[in-house]
């Protein structure tokens, strides 16, 4: 499975998504002006992923800015890899925030709440 990597721009995260090192990284500000075109890809590559994956799968997540339409399609990025759980695997999502950012620690709160995988929330101080 070909990685999935995407350069960081002033409106979209650096995306790193690579099966071979298991990698899974979703970094910096999401407000892409079309928010289908950006995660379509993305999600779609974790479906792949999904049919034959890594015995683990870790994905970590840190936003400086992630808009509202954004918080959608991250939580169906993460609800996609729910299929592992299911079928017997191991996955854990890493949603990391800046201390001072307590919405960005309620908002992995949130997220946590949501689905049904192991999420950690870990702040740049722990």
């Amino acid at each position: 499975m070909k990685p999935l990597i995407l350069e960081a721009t002033a409106d979209t995260p650096i995306v790193y998504f690579d099966k071979y090192t298991g990698r899974f990284e979703i970094k910096g500000v999401s407000l892409p002006a079309n928010i289908f075109e950006f995660y379509h890809p993305l999600i779609d590559w974790i479906k792949g992923y999904c049919k034959n994956p890594n015995k683990e799968t870790q994905l970590e997540l840190q936003f400086d800015y992630l808009n509202s339409s954004s918080t959608k399609m991250i939580l169906n990025l993460i609800s996609s890899l729910e299929v592992i759980i299911r079928n017997g695997g191991k996955v854990k999502v890493i949603w990391y925030y800046d201390s001072g950012d307590i919405e960005m620690k309620e908002m992995g709160e949130e997220f946590a709440s949501n689905c049904n995988l192991p999420f950690d929330i870990i702040s740049d101080q722990d």
